[in-house]
């Protein structure tokens, strides 16, 4: 496991939620911990800024409580959303490895 300050948590926060090992409440906070809170921008490269960003304004807005999803759909971010900008994400970071 990495340091909450060190961005390859980012990408074994992503890992571990691929895999089945961690839910969606504990990834969202998991990855608020890290990249909201503990890793510099600076450390971050221009595509990794960008989906960790977008990432980031998926996973702040998740709610896995029905109830707020009919109190305002647009609001909360659900399971579905969650799950698919985190493949999205990881997709895009394995093409910016490769290149």
């Amino acid at each position: 496991m990495y340091n909450k300050s060190d961005k390859r948590r980012l990408y074994w926060i992503i890992e571990q939620y691929m895999l089945g090992k961690i839910d969606e409440p504990t990834f969202c906070d998991e990855f608020y911990y890290s990249y909201d809170l503990e890793v510099s921008n600076d450390t971050l490269s221009e595509i990794e800024k960008q989906v960790f960003s977008d990432l980031s304004n998926v996973s702040s807005r998740f709610s896995q409580y029905e109830e707020d999803h009919k109190l305002d759909a647009k609001a909360f971010s659900t399971v579905k959303e969650l799950r698919q900008k985190i493949i999205e994400t990881n997709e895009k970071l394995q093409e910016g490895v490769s290149k």
